[in-house]
This record gives structure tokens, sequence and C-alpha cells, in this order.
């Protein structure tokens, strides 16, 4: 069935996101552990009187006290520097407190709270462009006429790769062109999850005219035997991406906005109930799948890169590979996804 082209909005880029505070992780080991030292000093001086003959099981308490009251110290410093000096003392006071335990017992816990309040990085994994690669890609960024790329029964003009352009937003014919690439490396790599790709037209069809209206568009595939069905969905000329996921029973809409999706979310559960009952003759009960939207995954910092966050997303889960991705990597997954389309191949 043949539909017509989607009108794309203007852009409307949004000012440079402010980049993060250098050295996140050692100052939120600060603030949590160093301010306000003086609470410790108390404690630091009385412990020797105290404890110096007690045996090592009598005051092993009284270290998970002194650890949980520096947990729940704050730090208000305005300078690195003075962090520095903080955290400096902090060990050589941790130093003296040890000195004053036996040595039976097990310091390891102040290491493992500092461990606990790092900030874990994702390592990049989007692989930069060969120089050959960006040749090709910019030999087609400055054609504007002809056909691109076929695959299947979708095809990719010239004028379409210009929207892959940074800052540009996606039309149809890029999305359902990268999904078909995504279902074909599923079906040929075994080691992957199996999946299935519905086009950029199948959540407002089903939304607006019902479940008759796409009955057919599964008979030549059992949507049950998959691991995950993508549904990419324009609303409002804003990508997201729908998922169907067989296995743990949820249903979820991925967004680099950060909205929300129930009404969406309560479609597909719909749509799972009369395609079951339709395709298996039974009734299918959803009352404990899932319905979700995550929040931690990465934000767009445009109005015009929802799309290629869509597509990444799907991509990323097709391999069961983590969200390591952001805002600053836009441009070299464009370009990427100019060249598996020039190439038909992901």
């Amino acid at each position: 069935m043949k539909h017509s082209a989607r009108a794309a909005p203007f852009d409307f880029p949004l000012p440079p996101i402010v980049k993060k505070i250098k050295n996140e992780h050692f100052k939120t080991f600060s603030r949590r552990y160093i301010s306000n030292f003086n609470q410790i000093g108390p404690l630091i001086y009385t412990m020797p009187e105290i404890k110096k003959t007690a045996p090592a099981n009598d005051y092993s308490d009284e270290l998970d006290s002194l650890l949980l009251r520096i947990q729940d110290l704050k730090f208000d410093s305005p300078t690195e520097k003075y962090a520095e000096d903080k955290r400096t003392k902090l060990f050589v006071q941790k130093k003296k407190v040890l000195q004053v335990l036996d040595k039976s017992i097990d310091t390891t816990d102040f290491d493992e709270l500092f461990s606990q309040t790092e900030i874990k990085v994702l390592k990049e994994t989007v692989k930069p462009l060969s120089p050959q690669e960006n040749k090709l890609v910019d030999e087609a960024l400055t054609r504007k006429q002809g056909q691109a790329s076929q695959f299947k029964k979708v095809t990719v003009d010239y004028k379409d790769i210009y929207r892959l352009r940074p800052e540009t937003w996606l039309n149809d014919e890029i999305i359902n062109f990268y999904f078909e690439l995504l279902a074909e490396r599923s079906s040929t790599q075994k080691d992957l999850p199996s999946i299935h790709c519905f086009n950029t037209f199948f959540c407002s069809t089903l939304r607006d005219q019902g479940y008759a209206k796409i009955r057919r568009w599964t008979k030549r595939v059992d949507i049950f035997s998959k691991d995950l069905i993508f549904i990419p969905i324009n609303q409002s000329f804003h990508w997201v991406l729908g998922v169907i996921d067989m296995k743990n029973k949820a249903v979820i809409v991925y967004d680099s906005l950060g909205g929300n999706h129930d009404y969406t979310l309560s479609l597909f559960l719909n749509y799972l109930e009369q395609e079951h009952l339709d395709k298996k003759k039974a009734p299918l009960d959803t009352s404990d799948w899932k319905q979700l939207t995550p929040k931690d995954i990465p934000r767009q910092g445009n109005m015009s890169d929802c799309g290629a966050f869509t597509c990444t997303f799907a991509e990323r889960l097709s391999r069961c590979e983590p969200f390591s991705f952001s805002q600053q990597d836009m441009v070299p997954i464009r370009r990427r996804m100019i060249l598996n389309i020039l190439n038909k191949k992901i």
C-alpha cells in the first residue's frame, strides 16, 4: 500500500547544551563525605581512650557508625582546589581512625562506599568513519536528484539522503529503509534477537482506522514468535520508538524528549489481544504485561534529532547493546546511517 510522503517541519535547533562539570565523580564524593568535617573530630580523638583495649568485634559497629556519619556529610566547596585539600584531610583522618582499630577488622567498607558514588561513564561506541567512507558520504550529500538506494520494496532518493545532514528532520523514507536493514541483519545473524519491524504508518493507521485496517499486515509473519517488535512512530513531527518485548512481556516507548505515552502503550496491548485472537484463535491475557516509558535514556538537545535517536535506540536494542551514545554523537551517527543506506547493510 503506497503512503503519501509526510510533510517535514521546520528545524528549531536549541542553544548548545551546557557542558557537564568536569570530574563529577570526585565532586559527588566530596559533597557526600568531606564538608563539615569537624563533625568527625570528637569521634577521632575519643576513640583511642575508649577502644584501645577493646577486642575487634566490640568496636566494629563503631567504625560502621563513623563511616555512616561520613557518608551523610555535605560539601559546599566553591573550588576544586579547596575540595582537593578537604579530600586529602579526610584520608589522613581515615588513617588515624584505622590506626586505633585492631588490624583484624575489615576496613574495606570505606573504599566500597567511595566506589558506590562513582558516576559510571559508558565507553564510547560510536565508531568514526574511515577517510574512504567519509568521501563516499560527502559525495552522496552533494547529489540532489536520482535514486540513492533500493532494498526490497523500499527506496531512498538523494533528496532523502540530504535529510541526514546535521540537525535536519528525518522523513518516512529514511526511517523505513533503516528499519528494513535492521530486520535483514537480524534474520541473517542468528546470535541476535529475532525482530519484526513495522513501517512508520502502522501506529497511525491502527490508531485512526482500527485493527481491521492493519489485520493483513502480518499475514506472512507470526509476531508472537519474535523477540522484539519495532514500531517507529511519528507524533506531530516527533519520532519515538515503540517496542513490544515478547520475552519480557512489556510494551515500551523510547522517547528522546522524555514524554509519556500511556495511550500508545494501551493501544499496543489492545493490538496484541486482537492479533492473538485473530491469528491464534485464542485470547491473550495481557494483565501481567508491563507498560514502560524509560526516562534514563539519551536525550536530544534540539528539535530535529528525534529520528536519529529513534533509529539508534532500535539499532542498539536489536543487538542487546546499551544506549552508550548522546547528542554529541549525532553527526557521526547520521553519517554512518548514510553509509548503511548506500551499502544496503548495517
